[in-house]
C-alpha cells in the first residue's frame, strides 16, 4: 500500500460514530471475487436492484441519493481498525464521515479516517445514508485493514431519487439571466427566479440540481397574496458548467414545477509576454497526493500576482496570491490532496498592478492516486495548499504587503454552504 506523499501527515485513526439504522431486508450483492481463498471482501448493499457501472463494464448494486446502503466487509483480521473509504465517480477520494458533509459546491472538509473495528470473526456491517450532495456514477468503495494490510474493494452506481408525475397546477418558473433574460449565461451571472400560479402565502421549497447529479441547497421562498415570488443569486466561478434544473415545490399547494438554465465559463485571454509555467516535482508524480511547481516570469518588480486553477468541470479554485521578487519572478509548490477531481487542470496569473495576464502552457493531468484514506488531514484552507513559494523568504526580494484580489476576478476560496439569494 503506497503512503501519501506529504511529509506534514502523519498516521492516526479517528473513530465517527456510527447512527445504527434497521437491517436491511433484502440484499443486492456484487463482488469482483467471491471465492473466500481470494483474501479479503467488501460488499455494497442495496435493495434497488442493479445498474451497469461504467468503471467495470459489470452491473453493481443501484444505490439512490438521500436512501440507505449496507457495507459489508469479510475475512480481515479479527478484531483489527479498518480504514474505510469512498472513490467518487470523478477520482475524489473521501472518508464517510468526510463525505457526510460536502455542501455540493467547493466539497473540500477535512478528511479524516473513518475506522471501523472488525469482529471476532474479521467482519463487519455498518448502514450508511447517500447524500444528495453526491453526484451520480459509479463508485468504489475501499477497506484497508490496520494490521492486516489487507485491502478491498466494491463498486456501486448512484442515481437520482426518481420522480413521480409532477402536479404543476397553474405554477410557473422562469429561470434567466438578469442582464439579458436569456435561460443561459457565464459565470458571475445573476440569474433570477420567477414563479407563479402557486397559493397565495404559502412557502415554496427550491433546489438546484447540477449537471452532474448534485443537489444545491437554496433558501425557502414565501409567495405573495397572489401566489408569486421572486429571487435572484449569483452563478459564481466556483459552480461547475453545464445544465442545471431549478426546482420549486409548494409546501401548501404541492404544485411542483421545474426549469432549466445553462452555465458557461467566462474565456480569459492572455494579453502579455509573461511566462507561466506549471512543472511536477521531483519524483515526477501527477497523482493526488502529489506536488507541483507553478513558476512566473516577466511580471513586474514586488508585484502581487493572482493565481488561479480551473477544474476539469470548469469551475475555479483561487490560489493564494503571490509576489515576485526585484526580478519580477515568483514560484508556488502547491499539494493537490485526494479531495480534487482527477482529469485535465489549468492555471492562469494575472498581476494585480500590471494587468499581464498569462495561460499556462502547460496542461496537468491529475492521476488517481492512493484510494485508502488512513492520515491525517494537512492543516489550511480548504483548498489546494501551498506549502512553500518566495513569499515566504525563500525568494530574492522578499515580500511585500498587496492588495489581494482585484476586483471581478475569481472569489477568495472559502467553504461554500448557503446559496444566499441577492434582493434587488
Amino acid at each position: 500500500m503506497t503512503m501519501k506523499l506529504h511529509g506534514s501527515r502523519r498516521t492516526f485513526a479517528l473513530g465517527f460514530t456510527l447512527v445504527l439504522a434497521t437491517l436491511l431486508g433484502a440484499f443486492a450483492f456484487r463482488s469482483a471475487a467471491q471465492d473466500y481463498n481470494k483474501g479479503a471482501l467488501l460488499f455494497a448493499l442495496s435493495t434497488d436492484g442493479e445498474a451497469r457501472c461504467a468503471r467495470t463494464g459489470r452491473n453493481a448494486p443501484r444505490v439512490y441519493q438521500t436512501k440507505e446502503f449496507g457495507v459489508a466487509l469479510r475475512q480481515f483480521w479479527d478484531n483489527e481498525q479498518t480504514y474505510l473509504s469512498i472513490v467518487f465517480p470523478d477520482g475524489r477520494v473521501f472518508s464517510p464521515g468526510a463525505a457526510g458533509m460536502l455542501d455540493g459546491v467547493i466539497d473540500m472538509p477535512p478528511n479524516f479516517p473513518w475506522v471501523a473495528t472488525t469482529s471476532n470473526g474479521g467482519d463487519f456491517y455498518a448502514p450508511f445514508m447517500a447524500s444528495a450532495k453526491w453526484p451520480r456514477g459509479c463508485y468504489e468503495l475501499t477497506a484497508l485493514g490496520g494490521s492486516s494490510n489487507r485491502l478491498a474493494s466494491g463498486f456501486f452506481v448512484l442515481d437520482s431519487l426518481p420522480m413521480g408525475p409532477l402536479n404543476s397546477g397553474r405554477a410557473e418558473l422562469n429561470i434567466e439571466d438578469n442582464t439579458t433574460g436569456d435561460p443561459s449565461g457565464l459565470h458571475g451571472t445573476t440569474v433570477n427566479l420567477h414563479g407563479r400560479g402557486f397559493v397565495g402565502q404559502e412557502y415554496i421549497s427550491i433546489w438546484i440540481t447540477a449537471p452532474d447529479g448534485t443537489v444545491i441547497d437554496y433558501p425557502m421562498q414565501l409567495t405573495s397574496d397572489v401566489g408569486s415570488f421572486a429571487s435572484s443569486f449569483t452563478f459564481d466561478s466556483r459552480f461547475q458548467t453545464g445544465r442545471y434544473s431549478f426546482t420549486a415545490l409548494g409546501q401548501s399547494s404541492g404544485y411542483q414545477v421545474i426549469d432549466t438554465f445553462d452555465l458557461a465559463a467566462r474565456n480569459t485571454a492572455p494579453n502579455s509576454y509573461a511566462l507561466l509555467v506549471v512543472n511536477w516535482k521531483q519524483p515526477a508524480q501527477n497523482i493526488q497526493g502529489g506536488e507541483f511547481e507553478i513558476t512566473g516570469q516577466f511580471f513586474l518588480p514586488l508585484e502581487p500576482v493572482v493565481v488561479w486553477l480551473t477544474l476539469p468541470d470548469n469551475s475555479v479554485r483561487t490560489l493564494p496570491d503571490q509576489y515576485t521578487n526585484v526580478y519580477g519572478e515568483f514560484f508556488t509548490d502547491i499539494f493537490f490532496d485526494e479531495r480534487l477531481p482527477t482529469g485535465t487542470y489549468k492555471f492562469t496569473a494575472k498581476g494585480v498592478n500590471s494587468g499581464r495576464t498569462v495561460i499556462s502552457n502547460d496542461v496537468a493531468v491529475l492521476q488517481p492516486g492512493d484510494p485508502v484514506i488512513n492520515t491525517s488531514p494537512p492543516l489550511g484552507e480548504p483548498g489546494p495548499i501551498v506549502d512553500d513559494n518566495n513569499t515566504f523568504g525563500a525568494g530574492e526580494g522578499g515580500a511585500i504587503e498587496g492588495p489581494g484580489l482585484p476586483p471581478n476576478d475569481p472569489p477568495a476560496l472559502e467553504p461554500y454552504t448557503d446559496l444566499e439569494p441577492l434582493r434587488p
